[in-house]
């Protein structure tokens, strides 16, 4: 089994649910930045993604 990035909107300190995994770091900051939009009516900037990079981590994937 191989490594999956993931990003939870928790450890960004929200209170909601979402995670985003992919094997992709750049998929899944298309994931994010469409739920940051999407559900938080965030604007994407570059402090938004230096803030989802600094939350990423690895997991083991699980089939």
């Amino acid at each position: 089994m191989g490594k999956v990035k993931v990003v939870r909107c928790s450890d960004a300190g929200l209170d909601c649910s979402f995670v985003g995994r992919s094997e992709s770091e750049e998929e899944l900051l298309n994931q994010v930045a469409k739920h940051a939009k999407e559900a938080h009516g965030m604007e994407i900037n570059d402090e938004l993604i230096q803030k989802v990079r600094s939350i990423m981590h690895e997991e083991e994937h699980v089939s």
